[in-house]
């Protein structure tokens, strides 16, 4: 196969001398001021520039330190939740960032063919003469460079372009899902810590009563719902923080509300999971592209074998004008240089290459079934557990009205086991539920019926 080259580099017109009959002179505290401006901006003081920098920063960290302490708050449903993780996600805003930039790197293999256009100008003279410097001792030049690249080469820019933005477009749909499941256990968390603030509101009702018969054993009860409310505080700050990192943004203090919460019941409706139709087709893309790129490799490094055939062709300047006269441009001079480059590889370093390559794509094919089987087992194994767990929580659900009806006991030890009796089914009843929806997030991860198709 011979990959041709075909290169045309053009002068579209240059000059020696514009004003050839000029006498005109410079005066020689024009160069000289270009030298001091040029030498005053090389010695700038880094520590300067650093200083400016330091004293706009402390004003901003004042300003952010008032703001931070009253944080303004933001109210938020899931479709509100969602339009704000799509806007400030730094994950996903650098996804979209890969995508455009693969994008414009498939338009510019063509715009690669566009000839270019270099304006050149230069002054050439002794430190002696510099006073007698004129316009005629300037020089300048507009060059055009066209590049026409051998079909090979063309075509492999092309695809692997092409593969870079589907892998771009594919590794985005996987964040955005990977961070909208994280966004949906945020509003879990919220509704834990919010049912977990009205269990303390009412044992703390509960321990003001037994404080007016017993006050020791009253004062007991509140010191250990201090410490619990205390331990609320801080895990509210956490969920603060993580909403902060998932929507980009720590300007509010976010308050999450159960409207439009995706209502996900995989214990009811199982996945099919032999239906490839419907089920983790974005993890077989992604696995695809990854097959498919180490397949081009494979093929760059034996493309090395084949024989180089460049085709150079050069011609004098469009125009140019000197103290000599003019001249225009002629196609006698008009030149063309062929080369061919054939590299017979006697020292192995190409098959070398092959053998490491293919050694490692071996251990990459390896990595991704590895982990194609891991989330399949992972599913399996959720689906077996699934409905035992939901199983449990329904029965820990009609338990406990059950409970709130046993007659409260006639003493104080009595009415304490009561409460942590209750406290620890509710406590129960939550933990099982959160792990329902946990299991619930991984099906909703592969089930593609439910996330939008960007092809």
């Amino acid at each position: 196969m011979i990959n041709s080259h075909l290169t045309l580099e053009s002068r579209s017109w240059s000059c020696d001398s514009a004003r050839s009959g000029s006498n005109k002179r410079f005066s020689w505290q024009a160069p000289l001021l270009l030298l001091i401006i040029g030498l005053t901006a090389g010695c700038l003081s880094p520590q300067k520039k650093i200083t400016q920098n330091y004293g706009a920063l402390q004003v901003q960290w004042q300003t952010n330190v008032a703001r931070q302490v009253a944080l303004p708050e933001q109210v938020l449903n899931w479709p509100a939740a969602l339009a704000q993780l799509d806007a400030g996600n730094l994950k996903l805003r650098r996804g979209r960032y890969d995508i455009t930039n693969a994008e414009e790197n498939v338009r510019q293999v063509f715009k690669d063919l566009i000839p270019t256009l270099n304006f050149r100008s230069g002054l050439t003279k002794s430190f002696n003469t510099l006073a007698s410097t004129t316009f005629d001792d300037v020089t300048f030049n507009v060059d055009s460079f066209f590049n026409i690249p051998g079909i090979v080469n063309f075509g492999t820019r092309w695809f692997a372009s092409r593969l870079m933005r589907i892998r771009a477009m594919a590794y985005y749909e996987l964040s955005k899902r990977e961070q909208t499941i994280e966004l949906y256990k945020l509003f879990l968390s919220f509704q834990d810590a919010d049912a977990t603030e009205a269990q303390i509101k009412n044992e703390i009702a509960l321990a003001e009563t037994v404080e007016k018969v017993d006050p020791l054993a009253g004062e007991v009860l509140l010191k250990d719902l201090n410490v619990r409310s205390i331990a609320l505080v801080k895990e509210r700050d956490g969920l603060q923080d993580k909403a902060g990192e998932l929507f980009g943004s720590r300007d509010w203090r976010w308050k999450f509300i159960n409207e439009g919460l995706p209502q996900l019941r995989y214990e009811v409706a199982p996945l099919q999971l032999a239906d490839t139709n419907s089920v983790a087709q974005l993890q077989m893309k992604l696995a695809a592209i990854e097959f498919v790129g180490a397949w081009a490799r494979i093929k760059g490094i034996q493309l090395q074998y084949w024989p180089e055939f460049t085709l150079f062709i050069t011609g004098p300047p469009l125009y140019s004008h000197s103290s000599t006269g003019e001249k225009f441009w002629d196609v006698g001079e008009v030149r063309a240089n062929a080369n061919f480059y054939w590299r017979i590889d006697t020292r192995g370093q190409i098959a070398n290459q092959l053998r490491q390559t293919r050694r490692e794509q071996e251990l990459q094919i390896a990595r991704l079934r590895q982990e194609a089987l891991t989330l399949i087992d992972k599913i399996l194994a959720a689906q077996q557990l699934m409905g035992t767990l939901r199983e449990q929580a329904d029965q820990m659900d009609q338990l406990l009205p059950l409970i709130s009806r046993i007659p409260a006991a006639a003493d104080y030890t009595g009415i304490l086991k009561a409460n942590d009796a209750a406290r620890a089914f509710r406590d129960q009843e939550r933990k099982l539920r959160r792990e329902v929806a946990e299991l619930n997030t991984l099906f909703w991860f592969v089930d593609e019926t439910k996330w939008a198709r960007h092809d």
